[in-house]
């Protein structure tokens, strides 16, 4: 489930497609954000928008490690 939670988020975030996550990226959503996903937004279903509006909203309270993979995710789909 968490793979998803991770595209879904990076999907609406970016404009590049989620399917061009690399691995590494993936690795790194996954070690370093899951938890935060998890207590920020419980029982929210990736898809439907309302992941990314809950995680938007609390994005103050994400773990600097969290933020900071996001921040670099985000860096490289820009460039």
């Amino acid at each position: 489930m968490f793979k998803y939670l991770a595209v879904a988020f990076l999907a609406s975030a970016s404009v590049a497609s989620a399917q061009q996550l690399s691995m590494s990226d993936k690795l790194a959503l996954r070690d370093n954000c899951k938890q935060d996903f998890q207590e920020l937004c419980p029982g929210i279903a990736p898809g439907d928008g309302k992941l990314m509006a809950c995680i938007n909203q609390k994005k103050d309270k994400l773990s600097s490690a969290c933020s900071s993979t996001i921040a670099g995710i985000m860096a490289k789909r820009k460039s």
